[in-house]
């Protein structure tokens, strides 16, 4: 069977960051993976033209077609669904990923979608593909839902894969004429790697302990090597997508000292530099991870601080780390040479003092690569549980498009909307990059290359941070919607 597998580009109304950070699809990457018996074509909607999808059902003729999509591009992938319905009317739709899982109704609630997967898609793919050729029936694949005439059909949960290792090496020969026009901020071309699935903390904001059903799983030492051989060529970053890569840390230290076997005799990734999400405790108990990865090329760790309120820490977003955790982190970096890429979330009930002392926080402590997101109700997420039970309002009562982590939807800003994202602005404005001397340290410290952000693609993420600095950006969306701002 012919698949077309289509990542959606994210809606018109959204800032989001797509404009911060463009990586491969690599679920997709996965899942076409997992049915090597089958032709798959990737389509990957944010480097293409808007009339590039209906060219690619007419030339490819597929089967079958497979969606994913994060919340904040739901709206797109139902308008792809549409169309894809009009162009191709017997043609099964699957739509899988995180919106799937934890926003079931509301992919279900577009006729033209016609199976859901749950959970993890690459044994409940091949499976349903299986299925989908024999004509059905559907019932027995795990993991899936679909509608039976007005009746909507949800099959027996499919357990977790135990064993990472099994999983397929994504092909990624299907994003080639993509790659290029992959980056990781402006730290240039990116490929990436996930080394585990899951995390064991439960944030109040988090979507992924809960997709992932609190269980953290990891892949052994030697297939992340494996993993990192088959990166595509030509990137600059190597990239661990993991929502917490140091929560072992003798199997980090492993991995670590694997790359390192691999630079002092030569090999491709020799003159890579790395990048990881970890927490900030992970690094004040265990500061050798950090001195041992930056030995072997680690440059950049993404660090969510979140916020520099105790209260708001454990009350409103549940994190069990603290603003003396995120110091000395920050501490242990700097002795490094590593740089952080630091989290913070934005409460909307923030008066103009708490963005002042945020700001006058990440300058005294010299923080270059910076992520100002406001406080987002994702679906299935405990904030998302805590809205409905306090004020009688869903998620699916806010436009997707606008749980794009950069706009305000609930709490309302305690601000005017218009000075709260001016505040937000304000902060990208005056901290991190647009200081001169921390832009000169990154260069010094090889984190970004002049030559990269001087080619057409670099160019472009300037210009698309610079929307980041500009409150008529954030504003644009609740115009769009209709809203009096």
């Amino acid at each position: 069977m012919k698949i077309l597998l289509v990542n959606p580009d994210i809606s018109k109304v959204s800032v989001g960051f797509s404009s911060i950070a463009r990586v491969a699809p690599l679920g997709l990457l996965t899942v076409a993976g997992s049915v090597p018996e089958h032709k798959c074509q990737i389509l990957d909607m944010r480097l293409e033209e808007d009339g590039a999808f209906e060219e690619a059902l007419w030339r490819f003729r597929p089967d079958v077609i497979g969606l994913t999509a994060y919340s904040a591009e739901a709206g797109a992938a139902k308008a792809l669904a549409q169309r894809a319905k009009q162009a191709l009317p017997d043609v099964p739709i699957v739509w899988g990923g995180y919106h799937a899982t934890m926003a079931l109704d509301d992919v279900l609630d577009e006729p033209c979608v016609d199976f859901a997967v749950r959970g993890e898609g690459e044994a409940t793919f091949p499976e349903l593909i299986g299925a989908i050729a024999r004509g059905g029936p559907y019932d027995g694949v795990a993991g899936i839902a679909f509608r039976r005439g007005a009746q909507t059909v949800l099959t027996p949960p499919r357990p977790q894969i135990a064993d990472l290792d099994t999983l397929p090496f994504p092909p990624w020969d299907l994003v080639a004429r993509y790659q290029p026009y992959y980056y990781l901020g402006v730290m240039g071309t990116v490929g990436c790697v996930e080394s585990t699935r899951g995390c064991p903390h439960n944030c109040s904001f988090c979507s992924v302990w809960v997709f992932n059903q609190r269980r953290y799983r990891k892949k052994s030492p030697g297939r992340v090597m494996a993993e990192l051989e088959r990166l595509p060529d030509g990137i600059q970053i190597a990239a661990f997508v993991d929502d917490e890569f140091w929560v072992d840390a003798g199997r980090a230290l492993e991995i670590a000292a694997l790359i390192d076997e691999r630079n002092r005799v030569g090999w491709r990734g020799g003159g890579w530099n790395y990048w990881a999400q970890v927490r900030s405790d992970d690094i004040a108990r265990r500061p050798e991870l950090v001195e041992r990865w930056a030995k072997v090329g680690l440059k950049v760790l993404l660090v969510g601080i979140e916020s520099l309120k105790k209260g708001e820490l454990r009350s409103l977003h549940n994190k069990r780390t603290t603003v003396s955790d995120a110091v000395q982190a920050l501490a242990i970096m700097r002795q490094n040479a590593v740089e952080p890429w630091g989290c913070f979330i934005i409460n909307p009930e923030w008066r103009e003092k708490d963005f002042d002392d945020l700001r006058e926080f990440v300058l005294q402590q010299k923080m270059a690569l910076l992520q100002y997101t406001v406080l987002t109700v994702l679906p299935g997420t405990v904030l998302a549980a805590q809205l409905q039970q306090r004020k009688g309002i869903k998620v699916s009562d806010i436009p997707n498009s606008l749980l794009d982590f950069l706009h305000a939807t609930y709490p309302p800003p305690r601000l005017p909307l218009p000075q709260f994202y001016e505040q937000i602005a304000r902060l990208y404005r005056e901290t991190g990059l647009a200081i001169p001397s921390l832009y000169r340290r990154l260069v010094r410290n090889r984190v970004i290359s002049r030559e990269w952000l001087k080619s057409e693609i670099g160019r472009q993420v300037v210009t698309l941070f610079g929307q980041l600095s500009k409150p008529s950006a954030y504003l644009k969306a609740h115009r769009l919607l209709g809203e009096r701002v």
